[in-house]
């Protein structure tokens, strides 16, 4: 079907119509700097090309002062554009051959003055020539970085917007919990990120703490890990175990994402009272337990199933550990044992325990300060090449 032409609009008597606008059948017109600076240009082109002249009258043969025709032939070229450059060219040769005639000196053949004549015409032109196609070279290319710039400054600015909004997902704060305290360190390598924690007060009075991490990283880790939080929030209530929330969380992602991507989790639930914490895994490394009787720091059991997503109907299952008035937790995401150097070197699980097995006291601030100074340290001024989340749970003496 052929639409109907759109309706116009009629213009009011007395009220000159709209000027074309240009590229659509009018032209703009210069801007009177655009004018005033071709002029200059053009002046400066005809300076050069007269003092090529008086110099080649006044040396005559003794002199190859058909050289500085060529300089007036590239300025006006450059400055000016291909066809200036070859109008120059011609007029370079025409000034060649009148100070030719005004040195009163003579070829031994007129063939030779044709062939002088021809070649000055061609070796301008050809400068002309290369000089303009190498102008609306870097033209092209000036252009294309403006636009490139330009886009890349609308890229980080919608960049910035997806990780405000992304952070605006973030709980504002670790829950109160009488006695136990929390420290929280979450960066991301870009703008947005797909590092995810939340945490959800149960029923029952325990506190449901989940650390995820989405396949990739930018907008769309981000996007995922908005579809994790809407998802857990649906979950988390009907679900009475760490193991059941994973489950869940499982089904739901495999319906919905595409092949190929995932999330990693740990989910943990915690009885404030008695200090025992039931957690599950989904392809996400353990937390780790330091504990206040001075051992070795301890990396919980791995316990639960697959990654959340790619592997529909997996079953998860759970284990259970004790935090002691004074131990605190550690749940992180991979970019902790993953830290890069600049030479690529990762930071690695031991150099994770041994830091650990260094921080000065429990303080879950103390911890996270001690563990981000080291990977920062180890990073040597490197980019992050991945999204860090750190939660610390410690457990007042």
């Amino acid at each position: 079907m052929t639409p109907a032409p759109a309706p116009t609009r009629a213009t009011p008597r007395g009220t000159p119509a709209p000027a074309p606008a240009a590229g659509a059948g009018g032209s703009r017109p210069a801007h009177p700097r655009g004018r005033a600076g071709t002029a200059f240009r053009w002046a400066g082109a005809f300076a050069l090309l007269g003092a090529a002249f008086v110099t080649d009258t006044v040396t005559g043969s003794e002199v190859s002062s058909s050289l500085y025709y060529v300089i007036a032939v590239a300025a006006t070229a450059w400055l000016l554009g291909r066809g200036p450059g070859l109008a120059m060219a011609v007029l370079g040769a025409a000034a060649w051959l009148a100070a030719y005639r005004l040195s009163g000196q003579r070829f031994s053949h007129p063939a030779i003055l044709l062939w002088n004549v021809g070649a000055e015409v061609t070796i301008y032109a050809a400068m002309a020539l290369a000089l303009g196609f190498l102008r609306e070279h870097v033209g092209e290319v000036r252009a294309l970085a403006a636009r490139l710039a330009e886009s890349h400054r609308l890229l980080d600015r919608e960049m910035r917007v997806v990780g405000e909004l992304q952070r605006q997902l973030l709980p504002p704060a670790p829950p109160q919990i009488p006695g136990y305290t929390w420290s929280v360190q979450y960066e991301t390598s870009t703008r947005a990120g797909g590092d995810y924690y939340d945490f959800v007060t149960l029923p029952d009075g325990r506190v449901g703490v989940l650390i995820a991490d989405a396949s990739g990283h930018g907008a769309p880790a981000a996007v995922l890990m908005a579809m994790t939080r809407t998802l857990l929030h649906a979950v988390a209530a009907g679900s009475p175990t760490p193991a059941g929330v994973l489950a869940r969380l499982n089904c739901d992602l495999a319906r919905l994402l595409p092949a190929g991507w995932f999330v990693t989790a740990c989910c943990a639930f915690l009885d404030p009272r008695s200090g025992e914490l039931v957690y599950s895994l989904a392809g996400h490394d353990p937390p780790y337990a330091l504990r206040a009787d001075g051992r070795a720091p301890e990396r919980l059991a791995a316990c639960g199933g697959p990654l959340l997503g790619p592997f529909p109907g997996a079953e998860y299952d759970t284990l259970a550990a004790r935090l002691a008035p004074g131990d605190a937790l550690v749940l992180y995401t991979d970019g902790l044992p993953e830290a890069a150097d600049p030479d690529g070197r990762l930071l690695e699980r031991e150099a994770v325990e041994a830091v650990l097995e260094s921080v000065p006291d429990l303080r879950p601030v103390t911890i996270r300060a001690h563990v981000v100074e080291h990977v920062r340290r180890h990073r040597a001024g490197a980019a992050p090449s991945d999204d860090l989340t750190l939660l610390i749970l410690g457990r007042e003496a």
